[in-house]
């Protein structure tokens, strides 16, 4: 059996799990923009909170005081929630990222030795195909050299 022929189902497989890892990693990325998003937002609402609550005019009583203050630790713990997971999302892209380009090259490796196994297959049957016209070529002018002998 021809060495490319064994070595094509092996880079097949090592070139399927390249796209599967790229497809993971892609949807990874994705998790990832929609975090960011999602804690630009709660930044921005945040934000907005405290600039609509300063600028109320009057005194604040106790309670509103408390709410305020409530609303604003809740407000900053669900911000470092987010922010966690999207470190989590981070890190779970990159190690997506690694697993895919490791795979990735391996893939291309196996697909330059099954070329290469391929044009060395292609010169021996190159040969080949050379040595059996020469000697079909001597053959004949043996045989016409012997029939004009006689």
């Amino acid at each position: 059996m021809m060495k490319s022929k064994r070595f094509e189902p092996i880079q097949e497989i090592a070139s399927t799990s390249a796209k599967d890892l790229s497809r993971a990693m892609g949807e990874a990325g994705l998790k990832v923009t929609e975090m960011e998003q999602q804690v630009e937002q709660l930044q921005a609402y945040r934000d907005e909170y405290v600039s609509n609550s300063t600028q109320s005019s009057g005194a604040i009583d106790a309670v509103k005081l408390q709410n305020y203050r409530s609303f604003l630790d809740r407000l900053g713990e669900a911000l470092r929630q987010q922010l966690k997971s999207l470190d989590n999302a981070r890190a779970e892209y990159e190690m997506r990222r690694a697993q895919w380009s490791e795979k990735r090259i391996e893939a291309e490796s196996l697909g330059r030795v099954v070329d290469r196994f391929r044009k060395e297959e292609r010169h021996a049957a190159e040969r080949r195909d050379q040595r059996e016209g020469d000697d079909a070529a001597l053959r004949l002018c043996l045989a016409r050299g012997e029939t004009g002998s006689h």
